[in-house]
């Protein structure tokens, strides 16, 4: 038999698992979902006054209603769609938000990277051009001569220039002061009520009164101040034309100089020769821009020599790098240095290159051959450590003779050689303004005091004992470390000095012939010179003269173990090393 439930027979038991039974003694509870709520309890007793609870058949207020749940289901279902929808929404929202920020962030990152890429590309060309002027600089050292030997030869003509047209600009003295306008002083009348009141129409009187002083004052200001811009104007105008006139003077004056020289420098007047050939070396073209252009000149006339000091540029001339590099990790320039040895070399040349471009441009200048030699000084404007005082720090002396630059191509010649087939003095460390004992300075230099009248020690070579003269010359050689005896003057075989150079090496015997004439030595005495040395034995002859050589005595010489010196570059030498003598 089956248990009976507590509640008796009365009730038939349904499926439990479908209906709940409302018992008066009891509130059973059922388990219902209600969705993201949670989990709620609720009494039959309760869930049968909405109609949610299957009640017993048998009785009347217990009936059966299955589509509200269905509706309240779908309803809460409903909401929770909409509330997903719109988490959903919003979480897109959201996420297009930051989409939309990373791009703008992309973008501003981006266009970060093309600024900083076109900036950095800006300083990288920059250091190009940069590099690009280091290397043009350099190259310019370098083609001194060449860029000297490029241009034609100045002449008298081309000192010559036009009057120069400036034309008159008064600038602001052109404007005249404009006079007040009355209608900025103007009262506007009272209106018609106000006109009615004495005190107002006195005081619109007075407004009027004051106005037209105002005015008055003005117009008296603007009226002195035109009459002294007029004045002004009038003042510059004549400045101007005075200047002008200055200007149409030198310029005729200088023209009438230049038409002049022609004849005066073929009749070798000293002025003219001397203010010419400064002429040429301020005018000559083709140097570096940056180059010093001073010079002081002297005028020999009876040795045909030209005296010349010429300012050479400093060490700073040569830049102190080869290229410039751009570092982004610093966002800085680098100076790739040049190396010290090159960077004394390139001074170096560019000295030997400034003094025999100079030289070079008076002997093509000289159209009448006025110069026999040129003595070129140059010197650097510098700081004297000995006396601590500004100075002139000379770096090369040369006594250059016109024959000398006959066969010389100076456009191929390394110049540094050149010089010392020239027997140049050169400085051994330019950089270092070690400096040479310049032979002859101008006597416009303000270092070179006036020379004596009357000194017995500086003899002129013409008048000199002949015995003596030979002791003179032996005496030069000897300072220039050389071992040296004079022979005697019968039966020396042509040969007036003897020399020995000790260098183990390039030394031997040197026989030196001394000539004390005026006239030019023929090609005979250079012949003679050289049979003397073959018959000696000797490694060189060295001829040595008052006078000069012509050029068959230089076509014989060359290629030959031969010297020679002639009357000006003897002078050079004893003054190199503070011995006596002078020509004429």
């Amino acid at each position: 038999m089956l248990e009976q439930p507590p509640y008796g027979d009365k009730c038939k038991p349904h499926d439990q698992a479908t209906e709940a039974v409302s018992l008066p003694h009891k509130k059973p509870f059922r388990h219902i979902d209600n969705g993201p709520e949670g989990m709620r309890y609720r009494s039959s007793r309760s869930w049968s006054r909405l109609g949610l609870v299957h009640q017993h058949p048998g009785r009347a207020s217990m009936k059966r209603n299955p589509g509200v749940l269905d509706l309240l289901v779908e309803a809460q279902r409903r909401r929770q769609r909409e509330q997903q929808a719109q988490q959903r929404a919003q979480a897109a929202t959201f996420q297009e938000q930051q989409k939309a920020h990373r791009a703008a962030q992309r973008a501003a990152a981006q266009g970060h990277k093309a600024a900083m890429a076109a900036y950095q590309n800006a300083r990288e060309n920059e250091a190009v051009q940069q590099t690009a002027e280091l290397e043009r600089q350099i190259a310019s050292l370098g083609r001194i001569l060449v860029d000297g030997a490029a241009l034609p030869p100045l002449h008298p003509a081309h000192l010559r220039t036009a009057a120069q047209t400036v034309h008159f600009n008064p600038g602001p003295l052109a404007h005249p002061i404009p006079s007040p306008d009355p209608a900025r002083y103007e009262v506007p009348p009272l209106p018609a009520l106000q006109s009615l009141n004495p005190t107002a129409r006195r005081e619109h009187a007075d407004h009027i009164a004051r106005a037209r002083s105002q005015f008055e004052r003005d117009w008296h200001s603007a009226q002195a101040a035109e009459a002294d811009r007029r004045r002004r104007l009038d003042e510059l105008h004549r400045r101007h034309q005075a200047w002008l006139h200055d200007q149409q003077r030198q310029t005729t004056e200088r023209n009438a100089w230049a038409e002049a020289l022609p004849t005066r420098l073929h009749a070798g007047d000293t002025d003219a020769v001397e203010g010419y050939f400064t002429a040429v070396l301020y005018v000559s073209a083709g140097w570096p821009l940056h180059f010093p252009r001073a010079a002081r000149t002297e005028w020999d006339s009876a040795a045909r020599q030209l005296i010349v000091d010429w300012q050479l540029p400093s060490f700073e001339a040569v830049p102190d790098a080869t290229r410039v590099r751009y570092v982004k990790s610093s966002d800085e320039y680098r100076r790739i240095a040049m190396a010290a040895g090159p960077r004394a070399a390139l001074y170096r040349d560019v000295v030997c290159q400034s003094t025999l471009r100079v030289v070079a441009d008076l002997f093509r200048a000289d159209h009448f051959e006025n110069l026999a030699s040129v003595v070129l000084n140059g010197y650097v404007a510098a700081h004297d450590p000995a006396t601590g005082q500004d100075g002139d720090r000379y770096l090369v002396s040369a006594m250059i003779r016109r024959e000398d630059l006959a066969g010389v191509r100076l456009t191929e010649v390394d110049a540094a050689a050149c010089l010392r087939q020239l027997r140049a003095q050169v400085s051994a460390r330019s950089e270092r303004l070690e400096t040479v004992r310049p032979s002859r300075l101008a006597h416009s230099h303000p270092d070179v005091p006036p020379a004596p009248v009357d000194d017995p020690a500086d003899q002129n070579l013409y008048q000199m004992d002949p015995a003596r003269f030979e002791d003179l010359v032996a005496d030069l050689f000897r300072a220039r470390g050389l071992e040296v005896v004079t022979t005697a003057r019968s039966g020396d075989g042509g040969v007036d000095v003897e020399a020995r150079d000790p260098d183990p090496i390039t030394g031997g015997l040197i026989v030196i012939q001394v000539k004390r004439y005026r006239a030019t030595i023929t090609p005979s005495v250079v012949r003679d010179l050289y049979g003397t040395v073959q018959h000696r034995g000797a490694t060189k002859g060295i001829l040595v003269t008052t006078s000069g050589f012509g050029p068959g005595s230089h076509e014989f010489a060359r290629g030959k173990p031969l010297t020679l010196i002639s009357g000006t570059e003897l002078t050079d030498l004893l003054a190199r090393h503070d011995l006596p003598g002078h020509l004429g």
